[in-house]
């Protein structure tokens, strides 16, 4: 399950950072297609090199960055044109894109890893540049001559089997996989895997297709928080109103995923739901141009071409009617919905129920760490983690406290976390995903009693801190707690370097090219100078990527090896132009001791860190230099 889901979340990432451009094809159907509102010939030449070229090389390139960085995207993006010429037919190879990018992306990335310690000092450039060439050209010209045939071979099969679902009327049965799929936070892969695909080929023959409504419909999860909010009371009722709105005007689906799963005999209206709108769209010959995402109920109005609002508005309205009567029946049985008995109300205010007992512990353990950055996540790192993160942010932002808030997938936690929070379902994957941070779970993301409870604990955290925090001088802007990354982990040196830099241009200390120079840096001389520390810096101090100075510490207990048989345990980044000579003098100073370097490889928290590295950079660099 958990190898599906990941698969879901990269198709998840590769599609949103490209919804653009699919939404930009389908606004021209809509408007300028041959069923549109203003019908215009000579615009609808587009459509057919957008389809062709521009989507599966975006992909492509998406697919490869993800995963080689930017010339992993380059070479996939080369051998997609090799993929593209290659076939014969009029069907889209945006399927194959999703495929070619990543595996391209994962050879170029291994390929960089091996060359890594075999490239003569100066050559680095050429060699990686050079190697990519020759694979894509191979890779190119493979695509070209054979993958091609058996990908349109494959895809005919595919599109063969949709065609004959289509013609035999069983497609509205699909409901039986989707609705419980979705329910277990499959949404992305059903979606973005399977419909997505068949739906561009299918608009591409017939100019809409169904199967872009078969997931995204938001029909049954709007009847089942209805039935919600028609029979809660007090804040629950207030939580599934919100719920409601995101849910059917944001298109975030997975707000109702956590009310199905704590009545999980909805499911039963649910399915029944998806059956009653997949018929009325396939009785009423409903479609879209495009993906619908976010899948909102305005989302689905805009890719609706001409004369199809009313069909989809009917299997919309037919799915949400027959998901709220039955989930009403469902929840008022035995007594009423689950929130009506306290130990249920305890999980869905879980930090509200639970507040209390975190402030206990809060007060019996006083080594938990300040909280400076928390994360919402979820499955793919762009829905209801994003709606929370930003009623999170505003929520801080009116209490004036220095946190941050940001929001990520649940496999994908930042090493800087000090905080997650995740949905209740995604919580044991978010733990072992991410061990050191301290973890929060909460079934809805609009339950405004976490939010509060939550406020409440970061303002006490920051009054007892600020009590027993130092006067400040120059070295504390120079380095806060804030510069600090505790227990960090990495596969290799490049990867915590990007992490260094990312912290960098988190602070406004840099600008994001700087990141680049950095490995560059690191690629023509390693920055290891011993003692289990690396100083990884850009090519020199006048950089006009540096904005201000500062200093910026990550410890990885674990090490990370820079050198064959050289392990960094310390990475410590000096940013500061005519202040950089000073800073890196002062840190020198402090590092010659191995005593000193030991005990901040097991300082416990960035309180502990700032405080045992301030006691040098306060010192005039004058005297370091002694």
């Amino acid at each position: 399950m958990n190898r599906i889901n990941r698969i879901g979340r990269f198709l998840s990432y590769l599609v949103f950072q490209n919804i653009a451009g699919l939404i930009g094809l389908g606004l021209i159907r809509v408007l300028f297609g041959e069923r549109g509102w203003f019908p215009n010939p000579a615009v609808q030449d587009i459509i057919n090199p957008v389809l062709k070229y521009f989507l599966p090389l975006l992909f492509a390139y998406t697919g490869g960055r993800m995963i080689g960085s930017h010339r992993g995207g380059v070479i996939a993006s080369f051998v997609m044109i090799g993929m593209i010429a290659g076939n014969t037919t009029d069907y889209s190879m945006l399927m194959p894109a999703m495929l070619v990018g990543p595996l391209t992306g994962w050879i170029i990335a291994r390929t960089d890893r091996w060359l890594m310690d075999r490239i003569p000092v100066g050559l680095e450039l050429l060699c990686y540049n050079v190697a990519a060439g020759l694979i894509g050209v191979v890779l190119c010209l493979f695509c070209y001559a054979e993958v091609a045939h058996w990908f349109v071979f494959g895809m005919q099969g595919i599109h063969g089997a949709a065609k004959l679902v289509l013609e035999s009327n069983y497609l509205p049965w699909v409901a039986l996989a989707v609705e419980p799929g979705k329910v277990m936070f499959l949404n992305n892969v059903m979606n973005h895997g399977i419909f997505e695909p068949l739906g561009i080929q299918q608009t591409k023959e017939f100019g809409q297709s169904v199967f872009f409504l078969l997931e995204t419909n938001p029909g049954p999860g709007a009847g089942l928080l209805l039935a919600y909010y028609m029979l809660l009371k007090n804040k629950p009722r207030d939580n599934a109103r919100s719920s409601l709105l995101i849910h059917f005007v944001g298109g975030i689906h997975e707000v109702y995923f956590p009310y199905a799963l704590m009545r999980p005999l909805v499911i039963v209206p649910l399915i029944a739901a998806g059956l009653a709108g997949n018929w009325v769209f396939v009785l009423l010959h409903a479609g879209l141009v495009a993906t619908p995402s976010p899948g909102s109920f305005i989302a689905l109005m805009l890719m609706a071409p001409k004369g199809m609002h009313l069909p989809v508005l009917g299997g919309v309205l037919a799915s949400a009617a027959v998901s709220f009567a039955g989930c009403y029946l469902v929840l008022s049985w035995k007594g009423g919905p689950a929130f009506d008995d306290p130990a249920a109300l305890a999980t869905v205010h879980h930090l509200s129920e639970k507040s209390s007992e975190d402030e206990v512990s809060l007060k019996e353990e006083p080594q938990r760490k300040t909280i400076r950055k928390i994360y919402f996540a979820c499955d793919a790192g762009m829905g209801s983690s994003a709606m929370g993160a930003a009623l999170l942010r505003k929520k801080i932002k009116q209490a004036g406290l220095p946190v941050e808030v940001s929001n990520c997938s649940v496999d994908g936690i930042p090493a800087d976390a000090d905080l997650v929070i995740s949905q209740t379902m995604l919580t044991a994957r978010a733990q072992e995903a991410a061990p050191r941070p301290e973890h929060l779970s909460m079934v809805s993301f609009v339950d405004a009693a976490f939010y509060d409870s939550l406020i409440d604990r970061l303002r006490s955290e920051e009054l007892q801190g600020s009590a027993n925090e130092p006067e400040s001088d120059e070295s504390v802007a120079l380095f806060t707690p804030d510069h600090v990354l505790i227990g960090a982990q990495a596969a290799d040196k490049w990867q915590a370097i990007r992490q260094v830099g990312g912290l960098l241009v988190r602070l406004g200390l840099v600008r994001d090219d700087y990141i680049d120079r950095m490995i560059e840096r690191e690629r023509v001389l390693s920055t290891f100078i011993g003692n289990g520390v690396a100083l990884p810096h850009g090519v020199g101090a006048a950089d006009p990527g540096i904005l201000k100075p500062g200093v910026v510490i990550a410890q990885y207990p674990d090490g990370v090896t820079f050198d064959e048989g050289s392990k960094a345990y310390l990475l410590i980044a000096v940013v500061g132009g005519e202040q950089q000579m000073g800073l890196v003098s002062r840190i020198a100073f402090m590092i010659e001791n191995p005593d000193t370097v030991q005990a901040l490889v097991r300082a416990g928290s960035p309180l502990e860190m700032h405080r045992r590295v301030s006691a040098f950079l306060q010192e005039p660099a004058s005297e370091t230099n002694e």
